[in-house]
């Protein structure tokens, strides 16, 4: 019934009995179109991966392995033999999927009480003891049509309480933490909003897991967490038709949030809206598929949640988030963020405590090659290569992390600041130009003129490094003030280099503030340039960016 097609495909070689990836497509039988999101499991294990948007996978096993294939739709797939290094193409069979006004029922189908009977069930059919998850994340933005940061991470979850009963907010009864992290450096113009890392906010795509715990007067456009169960009386329910999962029958049911308005002093004003789909079990009122959407005027957030089964219980295995911002002057920011399973563990896991990591917290991890090569992670669809060379200029996003990862922690280790600030104008020769400000924290005048510098960073830092040059003899007192005001924000890097230092006497530093410009050559191109608020100083940047100097 099912026809697997073998294409020959060199893969890493590794030693014997040790792990090695396995690679694949899952497509449609019919059709031979990609299937996206595919539950990929290795049988006899805990472990597993997913499909990305072009239907592939690529996935760590060791010898003598099986894999069961499953998707929301199809017929579910176990091939117990699949011949080592070669590229798997997996076609899987459509199930019978019916629209409502072919489905014969002994009664109507009343979307409303199905959708309530599965919360209810929450409890039954989800894991209520602790368990343990390992997910792959990744975390791309994008300006228009500008990509500006991508980010990936091992990140592990030990939910304390299973599903004993639905979170307001992530981090409650879940510990996290991030043992694999990769990264390019963050050229959005959103990057001084940029949370460092989203986990919280992923993991909140799980609806069995999170959920308000009360009535809301209205939607929230920004709420990270579903109010669906809570607010159930403002939305219309439907049903939609019949489909299958993993064997069993699944109801399609829509929803949608009813208009609401608010009287503002231009009239009356629609508030956000939300509509979505959940697939649900016929038998046992398990989730086992959300679609959900959001929108207020241009702006939009599409969650999709898929849910698998493990050891007669369900887990989340793929949660996505993409979001989409129209400013007022029409510039737009796109953002894209998803975590898949790779392991599921209910037993002789090892438990810890921790919470989602700050910025420097990530600086902190190791990074580890052999990791990036060996374990299963999502596949990147050829766009997502684009974006990795883009952001890179062609290096590898793991020799970006390494490139980001030194030049951030030479911010905040000890050490000499005059070797770490060379260091990073040797680094972005041929790259950027870089602006130096000597400043100290008792200096009002150039903590005024440093806030002027985050609008630049908007509009330059794509092609200007600003480097925060400060004299100040007390560590202590200039972490607070870069604490204090801010300035750990992507786009400026500081260095203290004290009142001694051989940077102060080249530039025979005298008084403060004071800027230099240095161009992408690594010369001195003004050695007393203008100040931030000096609107000479946009000139000079336009025209060494536009390379009319040379």
């Amino acid at each position: 019934m099912f026809k697997l097609i073998l294409s020959l495909c060199l893969l890493s070689s590794m030693a014997f009995s040790q792990a090695k990836l396995v690679e694949g497509k899952i497509i449609d039988k019919d059709t031979k179109q990609p299937i996206p999101f595919a539950s990929i499991g290795l049988l006899g294990t805990s472990k597993g991966t997913s499909s990305n948007l072009n239907g592939q996978f690529s996935l760590s096993v060791i010898d003598n392995f099986s894999i069961r294939v499953s998707c929301l739709g199809y017929r579910t797939l176990q091939l117990d033999s699949i011949p080592k290094d070669q590229f798997v193409i997996v076609e899987l069979e459509p199930s019978a999927t019916q629209l409502k006004e072919i489905v014969v029922f002994n009664k109507q189908v009343n979307a409303r009480k199905v959708v309530n009977k599965a919360f209810r069930s929450i409890s039954d059919n989800f894991n209520t003891d602790p368990f343990f998850q390992k997910f792959f994340y990744r975390h791309y933005c994008k300006d228009d049509s500008v990509y500006g940061r991508l980010i990936e991470a091992s990140v592990d979850v030990w939910k304390r309480k299973g599903y004993k009963s639905t979170q307001s907010v992530a981090g409650i009864t879940d510990e996290i933490r991030v043992t694999q992290l990769r990264r390019s450096f963050d050229m959005t113009k959103a990057s001084q909003g940029h949370t460092p890392i989203a986990i919280k906010n992923i993991l909140q795509a799980d609806i069995a897991g999170y959920q308000a715990n009360a009535p809301s007067d209205h939607i929230s456009f920004f709420a990270e967490v579903s109010s669906l169960k809570a607010d159930a009386g403002k939305y219309d329910f439907t049903y939609e038709g019949l489909t299958y999962y993993d064997g069993k029958e699944v109801y399609e049911i829509g929803y949608n949030l009813r208009k609401d308005s608010v009287l503002t002093t231009q009239g009356y004003e629609l508030r956000p809206g939300n509509k979505g789909s959940l697939f649900i079990s016929t038998k046992d009122y398990v989730f086992v598929k959300l679609v959900d959407v959001k929108f207020w005027d241009q702006d939009t957030i599409k969650t999709t949640t898929y849910y698998t089964p493990y050891k007669g219980n369900y887990y989340p295995y793929h949660l996505i988030r993409d979001g989409n911002s129209v400013a007022r002057n029409g510039s737009t920011h796109l953002f894209h963020v998803e975590m898949m399973a790779t392991e599921i563990l209910t037993e002789g896991f090892e438990t810890f405590y921790g919470d989602e990591p700050g910025k420097f917290d990530l600086l902190k991890i190791p990074h580890d090659s052999i990791y990036w090569s060996n374990n299963t992670i999502l596949k990147t669809t050829p766009l997502e290569d684009v974006i990795i060379s883009d952001l890179g200029g062609g290096e590898s996003l793991s020799e970006q992390f390494k490139r980001y990862q030194h030049q951030e922690l030479n911010q905040i280790e000890s050490g000499k600041a005059d070797d770490r600030f060379n260091w990073f104008k040797n680094e972005n020769k041929d790259k950027k130009i870089i602006y130096l400000t000597f400043w100290n924290s008792d200096c009002l005048l150039c903590l005024q003129q440093i806030e002027y510098q985050k609008k630049l960073i908007k509009k330059y830092k794509e092609n200007v490094a600003f480097v925060l040059l400060s004299i100040d003899k007390d560590e202590a007192k200039w972490k607070r003030t870069i604490e204090k005001y801010n300035l750990k924000i992507d786009g400026f890097t500081n260095f203290r280099i004290g009142e001694q230092s051989t940077i102060s006497q080249m530039y025979n530093l005298t008084q403060i503030p004071r800027t230099v410009i240095i161009d992408k050559s690594g010369n001195d191109f003004k050695v007393n340039a203008g100040l931030p608020n000096d609107v000479a100083l946009k000139k000079d940047f336009d025209l060494l960016i536009s390379d009319k100097n040379e």
